[in-house]
């Protein structure tokens, strides 16, 4: 399947305006999609909506891959035979249903070897056919991957056309390791890869890096400066960019603050192991980690004016920033059990002059606050200005305040002040409660999350939650009474009757199975 298969575009359908293939290319800006972009999902209301790229990348690195059943493995073998036979109607139907049952991902061996195993008895000619209109012309996500699974079988380097459109559908999050599968065929692959990788930002810019070879100076200088950084987490990237952009031995020369920005941005990710293996895979660690301080040290002792001109020279005159700081407290957390000579130097940076000032400027626009817990620097009369003056960019900070009974009940005012409750309570739905839409059922979730800690405190917003469309926040509000009911180890119609009563009349009305069972469940415990 390896020969190159001439073509005639006159041969494929005209592209459908509806095709994925055409959204992409009519969403593209400078060369790049923009960053809200997303594909036409079929999620009905309450549904969730996954972001473009995150099912095959949560199934990549978390879940795991199906094993495909026979009659799956007989779907294939059917769907294969027809665009084969050129019946593109048909394959694309049989396609349609095994997307519906398998995710191309989990299915790329099985679907290449039943290829390779027939290829003399397929037509190259109408695979090679169906595959390109299947990346061009389809509406379904799956039939467009199993269609870059069949064109990764044939050398397209000599295509244009189809690089092309590989190159365009690796701009989605959702098709980025499909194109990079195919670009690995080229004879510039890697290049290729390098320029998609920079033009993406998800999920696809994870699985971009996984394949990139570090070839150049270029290649590891990106690594180090932009490579973790991504719209999912760092930390899936992070132990690649350690090794790739050869960080170790940059750490050790005199560093730029580019390359001082990359390498501590890179430990953040690998201090971070719960999406994966991360600074546990790297040998000496704690050696890497005690130089990386040691340069903050001598970054931060450099702005000391007294100090040698030779000395300034070294360090480039760059100055520790803010972020230095934070990750220089994750640096701390990690390892203070584990290594005293690394915790030492953490608490003599974090406790300079330096970072304290920065930090007292911080608070005042919300940033820095486990920081300022740390410093013991006061910040709970600025955050409740912000909660004041902008309560929907801000209200997610409330929680530094609760913790003080002190401040408490103004919390509980500005949000009653700015949530009108009344108009909150509506017709229960089965609405997950997503979007802009729903902001206020957002924050009023946010609020009973933390009154859970605060038994009989804010019953309004509690009660309030109970009544609201979205089914996300009835169940908040159902959590709350809960840990309530517990922690004072009595029934919900001894300690709240009034509630008792309400929650006995929503549930003749809830919608949800599953809200309306905890809420049986709630008034049958004694």
């Amino acid at each position: 399947m390896k020969e190159i298969v001439k073509k005639n575009p006159a041969d494929y359908n005209d592209q459908s305006a509806q095709s994925l293939y055409n959204t992409i290319v009519s969403a593209v800006v400078d060369g790049e999609l923009p960053a809200d972009f997303s594909l036409p999902q079929n999620a009905g209301e309450g549904e969730l909506r996954w972001s473009d790229g995150a099912m095959d990348g949560v199934a990549i690195y978390h879940m795991g891959f199906h094993e495909i059943s026979e009659e799956e493995k007989k779907l294939m073998e059917e769907a294969v035979q027809a665009a084969s036979d050129a019946h593109t109607e048909e394959a694309d139907v049989l396609f349609g249903r095994l997307g519906q049952q398998v995710r191309a991902i989990s299915v790329i061996d099985n679907l290449q070897s039943l290829i390779l195993e027939k290829r003399d008895v397929l037509s190259a000619a109408h695979l090679y056919r169906y595959a390109f209109h299947a990346v061009t012309d389809s509406e379904d996500r799956e039939c467009v991957k199993f269609g870059l699974c069949l064109l990764e079988l044939f050398q397209t380097d000599e295509d244009e056309d189809v690089k092309a459109a590989v190159r365009t559908l690796g701009l989605s999050d959702e098709f980025s390791i499909f194109s990079v599968f195919v670009m690995r065929q080229w004879k510039n692959g890697n290049d290729e890869i390098f320029k998609l990788a920079k033009k993406i930002h998800g999920w696809g810019r994870i699985h971009a890096i996984e394949q990139l070879a570090p070839e150049g100076e270029e290649i590891k200088q990106w690594l180090l400066r932009e490579g973790v950084h991504n719209r999912v987490l760092p930390s899936y990237s992070a132990l690649t960019c350690w090794q790739n952009s050869d960080a170790a031995e940059v750490l050790q020369g005199d560093l730029s603050r580019e390359d001082f920005s990359g390498i501590r941005d890179i430990l953040e990710g690998l201090l971070d192991e719960g999406p994966c293996s991360g600074i546990s895979e790297i040998e000496n660690a704690a050696d890497m980690i005690l130089a990386f301080l040691h340069k903050a040290m001598e970054m931060r002792l450099a702005e000391d004016r007294a100090c040698p001109a030779a000395f300034w020279r070294k360090t480039k005159n760059i100055r520790l920033i803010l972020e230095d700081y934070k990750v220089i407290r994750i640096i701390g957390i990690y390892y203070k059990e584990d290594n005293s000579e690394i915790a030492a130097l953490c608490r003599e940076l974090l406790d300079s002059e330096d970072c304290r000032g920065l930090v007292r400027e911080a608070v005042k626009g919300g940033e820095a606050l486990d920081l300022a817990k740390d410093l013991h620097i006061e910040y709970k009369a600025d955050i409740l200005q912000l909660l004041k003056a902008e309560f929907d960019n801000h209200y997610f900070l409330s929680n530094y305040l609760t913790e003080d009974a002190g401040y408490r009940s103004e919390v509980l005012g500005i949000f009653k002040q700015n949530l009108m409750l009344d108009e909150m309570k509506t017709t229960p739905t089965k609405s997950l409660g997503l979007g802009e839409a729903y902001k206020k059922c957002q924050q009023l979730e946010f609020l009973v999350q933390i009154l859970s800690n605060y038994p009989l405190e804010g019953i309004e917003f509690v009660e309030t939650a109970l009544q609201c469309a979205p089914v996300r926040t009835r169940n908040q509000g159902l959590s709350a009474l809960q840990d309530w009911v517990g922690s004072k180890n009595t029934s919900l119609e001894e300690m709240l009757p009034d509630t008792y009563a309400l929650l006995k009349r929503l549930q003749e009305i809830e919608v949800d199975d599953g809200v309306r069972e905890r809420m049986e469940q709630m008034m049958q415990k004694c």
